[in-house]
């Protein structure tokens, strides 16, 4: 949610505003408060304000999501110490990925209908059964 409050993006914060303008119910794990304090600059009372004025609310993970994104992390992990080029055998550079990246899919798994994200491939390949909101998970040419 970090990046879609951020202008660059403005594409994902059309579909925020889309939903919120739809009142779409908007849930968010608690993981992505932690994400969203820096944006306020550490303010958590101004943090607070937003998401209430948005109607976003803000979830503790519960432990079905917690399993589902460790067993999901830890995929990811087997395959990223495999990542070597094909021709000289060294190690290559895969993009990070944090395992609050996979909180935030599992909750969404088990706690909501769609997604609402910017980092398409994370989810689409570890999270193949979620639906992005506003196709949001869709390649783009």
């Amino acid at each position: 949610m970090t990046d879609i409050l951020k202008d660059e993006f403005r594409s994902c914060q059309e579909k925020l505003y889309k939903a919120l303008a739809k009142r779409d119910e908007i849930v968010a794990p608690s993981v992505v408060f932690g994400e969203l304090l820096p944006q306020f600059k550490g303010n958590t009372k101004l943090l607070n304000s937003f998401l209430s004025e948005h109607k976003i609310k803000i979830e503790p993970l519960d432990v079905d999501s917690v399993i589902i994104a460790s067993k999901r992390w830890m995929k990811y992990l087997k395959r990223k110490s495999k990542v070597k080029c094909p021709q000289c055998g060294h190690s290559l550079k895969a993009k990070e990925h944090f395992l609050y990246d996979f909180f935030i899919g599992s909750f969404a798994l088990t706690k909501c209908d769609t997604i609402l994200t910017r980092d398409r491939g994370v989810y689409r390949k570890y999270f193949p059964e979620l639906r992005g909101y506003e196709n949001c998970l869709n390649k783009t040419k």
